[in-house]
């Protein structure tokens, strides 16, 4: 019985919401009214301008919206790197069906100087960017908040991000690397409020060699803060005592102030135990960054047995334009057989 209860509510409100919304179509055109692919076109909330959904014309100029809301006050915005935007107000009947008059988009001028606000996405050549004006988070909210109110992305619990099927490898911080190659270490400790735009591309590296599928390449997400930011701090800490003065505690500390990366390691114990492995220091203890890989000095492994080893050191990285790092690994060490 309460199953079939169930199935029946889920079927009213189904039908429910399919009958409290519409859907909007059009053709987008270019100033010769030759069709404009890729035009980003988006349906925002005229309430408080957060983004429904989003959509590119296809190669006939073409978009489509299904299960938009009814009787609710709309604004579709359309926008294209070699046209002027477009914007106007929406509203949908229930059920209606909406077909839009061709939009035609003028070009730009090469003189012409326009002050607008930027779109809330739009393709800027191969690289899908997001306004973040438009996307609403709580207070002290993080990057990965962030990323799940921008449709085309999917966050999983485990931090894993997918844009269209496939999974994000890497998160930039201003057209840079961020602290390691896990990219939940930049998405869980930076603050969403400080960020202007995400940017999402296929990678294509330092290569200019024409790629036949660009399918293939791995996607990038790139998180360009406003100018007040470049600085944050993040690290974690651990300890524990037990019987015949046996003890290990240890630290990871890490700061990032515009392209110089600092992390502070420290460690001791007396039962024999590795402090840190690959893994931490690779992620969390930002050696990943640097070119020196002596990850086992740095996380304390013991060959001798019990011992009172007790160290502390840091890792230093700075990027001097396009080409040059500056690395510096420091270690001071003190062992008591």
């Amino acid at each position: 019985m309460k199953l079939y209860l169930i199935v029946l509510l889920c079927l009213f409100f189904n039908y429910a919401f399919s009958q409290n919304s519409g859907s909007l179509s059009g053709t987008v055109v270019d100033q010769d009214n030759k069709p404009l692919e890729k035009a980003t076109v988006s349906i925002l909330m005229q309430q408080d301008s957060a983004v429904l959904s989003y959509s590119l014309s296809n190669g006939k100029g073409e978009f489509n919206f299904v299960k938009l809301p009814a009787n609710k006050k709309l604004i579709l915005y359309i926008s294209h790197i070699n046209s002027n935007n477009h914007h106007q107000d929406i509203v949908l009947a229930v059920e209606e069906k909406k077909q839009l008059d061709t939009i035609k988009l003028g070009g730009k001028l090469l003189d012409e100087v326009v002050i607008s606000v930027a779109p809330p996405v739009r393709m800027n050549k191969d690289t899908l960017e997001y306004n973040t004006d438009f996307f609403k988070t709580r207070p002290n909210a993080n990057a990965e908040e962030l990323l799940k109110q921008l449709p085309g992305l999917q966050i999983n619990m485990d931090g894993t991000i997918y844009y269209q099927g496939k999974e994000v490898s890497q998160v930039k911080v201003n057209g840079k690397d961020f602290f390691a190659t896990d990219l939940r270490i930049a998405t869980r400790n930076l603050d969403a409020s400080l960020i202007k735009t995400v940017q999402v591309y296929r990678d294509k590296g330092e290569s200019k060699k024409i790629v036949e599928d660009e399918e293939k390449l791995p996607i990038t997400i790139n998180l360009k803060f406003k100018k007040d930011f470049l600085k944050a701090s993040f690290g974690k800490l651990y300890g524990s005592a037990g019987t015949r003065d046996r003890y290990e505690a240890g630290g990871l500390f890490n700061t990032f102030r515009d392209t110089l990366q600092v992390s502070f390691i420290g460690f001791g114990n007396n039962i024999n135990r590795e402090s840190f492995d690959y893994n931490e220091l690779n992620q969390h203890g930002g050696l990943g960054r640097s070119e020196n890989y002596g990850f086992n000095d740095f996380g304390g492994r013991n060959y001798n047995g019990k011992a009172n080893d007790i160290a502390a050191g840091f890792n230093l990285n700075n990027d001097w334009g396009k080409k040059s790092k500056l690395n510096i690994m420091y270690m001071l060490k003190y062992k008591k057989e």
